[in-house]
């Protein structure tokens, strides 16, 4: 186990499924399917022209290793998110100004007569889901809670056309399986992040060959997404200084640890955008309260 110390500057809790002071995201039935590739235009078509304008909030940052707040800030701090559905499946389309596109993984590069893994990350978003009777939006308190997480990643998402699915954990007491350590508000707080199964259609590459040329991607595509991993379908597309990301899933999945997406089911999500050419500073949206409209 790594332990570290993380700060928390903003904290939203919540316990229960969706507390009323929790804002209501609008979510429209759509009359035809969405295609997810990071284009807008069939929303627009469809007639679904706004969204809901979201507050991202600076967040927690490990010492040492991501800048502290008083450092450079990223561009004007908004998430808009369009919500919607079609039958069996659930769609977002979410948009944020970021002057840098980030779309490298963990790149190779030259260091003298080797190759060595650079830091440099890809540009993120995260939607987080409420699973069972607890939540809060600081991954540093000690209410133990469980999420469904949804993470687009521009170096890798993009290769494969999925985001990765994958489940998180938190409580003030160890689990039975191998989680990492942090000092949080309350004391040691214990943290699992677990993907689910299946394959996320990229792969890391070995290091390269003498003569490569001073960068060389460390991911590449690799066959299909297949499996739980692989259930939300993900795009984005960067342009004059903007990401547009487009997400879908089935309403209902078959895993069990899957968030159930159902008219008139209410849930909990809240996002997270990670900002990689700001030192890769993490910003995140008050949770909110999702249901679809009965057909």
């Amino acid at each position: 186990m790594r332990r570290v110390w993380l700060g928390c500057l903003v904290l939203w809790s919540g316990v229960g499924w969706a507390e009323n002071r929790y804002a209501e995201l609008p979510v429209v039935r759509l009359s035809a399917p969405v295609v997810v590739d990071g284009d807008f235009a069939d929303w627009d078509a469809l007639g679904v022209t706004k969204g809901q304008r979201l507050a991202l909030s600076d967040s927690e940052w490990e010492a040492g290793t991501v800048s502290a707040p008083d450092e450079d800030d990223p561009p004007a701090r908004e998430l808009l998110v369009r919500a919607a559905y079609h039958e069996k499946h659930f769609y977002l389309a979410l948009e944020w100004p970021d002057a840098t596109m980030n779309a490298v993984y963990k790149p190779w590069k030259l260091a003298g007569e080797g190759y060595r893994r650079s830091r440099e990350v890809d540009d993120m978003l995260v939607v987080r889901w409420q699973l069972g009777d607890s939540f809060n939006a600081c991954m540093l308190s000690s209410t133990r809670y469980r999420t469904d997480v949804w993470r687009w990643s521009a170096g890798r998402s993009n290769l494969s056309g999925v985001a990765d699915d994958m489940r998180h954990e938190f409580a003030d007491k160890p689990f039975d399986k191998p989680a990492r350590e942090y000092e949080g508000n309350k004391g040691t707080i214990y943290f699992v992040n677990e993907p689910d199964a299946g394959f996320p259609g990229w792969q890391s590459l070995p290091t390269p060959k003498p003569g490569a040329g001073p960068v060389v991607p460390s991911v590449a595509k690799a066959g299909d997404p297949s499996g739980s991993r692989a259930d939300v379908a993900a795009k984005g597309h960067w342009k004059d200084g903007v990401w547009r990301v487009e997400m879908s899933r089935r309403l209902r999945t078959d895993d069990s640890e899957d968030v159930v997406l159902e008219p008139g089911v209410e849930q909990v999500a809240q996002f997270a955008v990670f900002y990689a050419g700001y030192r890769m500073r993490k910003f995140i949206t008050a949770p909110v309260r999702v249901r679809l409209p009965n057909g």
